[in-house]
């Protein structure tokens, strides 16, 4: 038995060994991965599926343009027509022969249309400028989205750390009790209370721990990174923050906001759609020609240039609607009915936004006292903590009163970064709403 038990001990160790050797080497060709705050924005950016979406959405939609603006070029065409008329009557002879070749190009060209293509053409353009802006829109929600993740697995990194702090000052005062007991000055109920103090805090350093990792599982799958890669945040929450004048960011939102921009020119063409479709009432006059090279011939054999003759012609043509069932009332409709959805559902967003600028602005403005405040509380709640050690350590206080006061440290530095993740949030949803524009200055005088 004790040589079975020495082969089983010799075979773990060799595993053990082996499993480390292969982890090392892993470790070394896949090093943790550094990601910054702008190396997250960017890999979002590259990476995002809704925004490639939006990509090939400009794209149909100037396919759509160039479809439209075809109506107001030139219209060339060719053709080529060889005939076997292999069967018809006698009294048909004289106007029918056994082969005919038709060759020949048609060209036209609208002249004037009372603005029904050209109206038409400006509208296609400007839905391609409302995609583009709408494509802007996405791309400032996957930052903003992207933002939100680091900023999550930031807080949640220095959660997990404050919590591994306060269970190391646990055992540290868990160690100082110890000293006193041997000194004949602490109860048996103290010992209980700080073990029970000590193992109170596993639990919230694991959750804390579960949330760092759900966080990171989140932000790995907006970057797009192997799940099974490590990576380590290199930023951290900064202390000082900017002022911003309100006016001044409204004026941006107003000025950069892209998806105020995309409603803008959804309006301009469907206005352009509108003048279009009262265009169509009217007659669309365009110019045509042709040449035709062409003959026939009763004879079993490819027509010959002696056989063959040249036929052209050219002329105006006008198209004059009068009834079709109501068809073009029916588009007008359609194209008032969207033009009046466009320009309400941009003063229902611009409401929208404005209010959220408004939000945001007061609770930056508020997280901004609040890290003031936060600071010095954790500044006096450290200090206090450290002094409250060397009075217990020599009996002065209680263990009830170092408990509360590391609890009250733990506390303060929790409500700190909870602040800083606040602003930081707050911020980067003004930044989205100006779409990452703020020069006081420029729109100062612009507005």
């Amino acid at each position: 038995m004790k040589k079975q038990a020495l082969i089983i001990i010799n075979l773990s160790i060799a595993a053990l060994f082996t499993f480390n050797i292969i982890f090392a080497c892993y470790a070394e060709e896949y090093p943790a991965l550094q990601v910054s705050l702008d190396e997250t924005i960017k890999r979002a950016l590259a990476t995002n599926e809704e925004l490639k979406i939006k990509d090939s959405e400009v794209t149909k939609s100037r396919g759509a343009y160039r479809e439209v603006r075809s109506g107001a070029l030139p219209h060339i065409s060719a053709q080529a027509t060889w005939t076997n008329n292999m069967d018809f009557p006698a009294k048909a002879a004289s106007k029918y022969f056994d082969y005919t070749l038709d060759n020949g190009v048609s060209a036209s060209q609208v002249i004037w249309s009372f603005g029904k293509v050209m109206y038409a053409v400006n509208s296609a353009k400007k839905a391609v400028e409302a995609s583009s802006f709408n494509r802007e829109a996405s791309r400032q929600d996957v930052i903003y989205a992207a933002k939100l993740s680091y900023y999550s697995n930031l807080l949640a990194k220095n959660t997990l750390s404050i919590t591994e702090k306060s269970y190391a000052n646990v055992l540290e005062n868990k160690r100082l009790l110890g000293q006193r007991t041997y000194g004949g000055r602490s109860p048996k109920y103290e010992i209980i209370r700080m073990n029970a103090e000590a193992a109170s805090r596993v639990p919230i350093v694991n959750e804390a721990r579960t949330q760092f990792d759900a966080a990171t599982e989140t932000l790995k799958r907006i970057i797009d990174v192997d799940p099974d890669r490590k990576i380590e945040l290199t930023g951290n929450f900064q202390e000082k923050y900017d002022a911003f004048n309100y006016e001044t960011l409204v004026a941006a939102m107003y000025e950069y906001e892209p998806s105020l921009h995309s409603l803008s020119k959804i309006i301009e063409s469907a206005q352009a759609k509108v003048k279009s479709k009262y265009a169509s009432f009217f007659p669309t006059v365009s110019a045509f020609a042709s040449w035709n090279y062409r003959g026939e011939s009763n004879e079993n054999h490819f027509l010959e240039s002696d056989e063959l003759d040249n036929y052209s012609l050219g002329g105006i043509k006008v198209n004059i609607p009068i009834w079709e069932g109501g068809e073009k009332e029916a588009q007008l409709i359609q194209a008032k009915a969207d033009k009046e959805i466009a320009i309400l559902r941009k003063k229902q967003l611009g409401r929208n936004l404005l209010l959220e600028l408004k939000k945001a602005y007061l609770e930056y403005e508020q997280y901004k006292e609040n890290l003031k405040a936060n600071i010095e509380a954790v500044n006096l709640a450290e200090e206090s903590f450290k002094q409250t050690q060397e009075m217990f350590a020599s009996g002065q206080v209680t263990l009830t009163d170092l408990n509360d006061v590391e609890l009250l440290l733990t506390n303060q530095r929790l409500n700190k970064e909870m602040t800083l993740f606040n602003i930081n949030i707050t911020l980067a949803k003004i930044e989205k709403l100006i779409a990452g524009q703020y020069d006081e200055q420029k729109i100062d005088k612009k507005s």
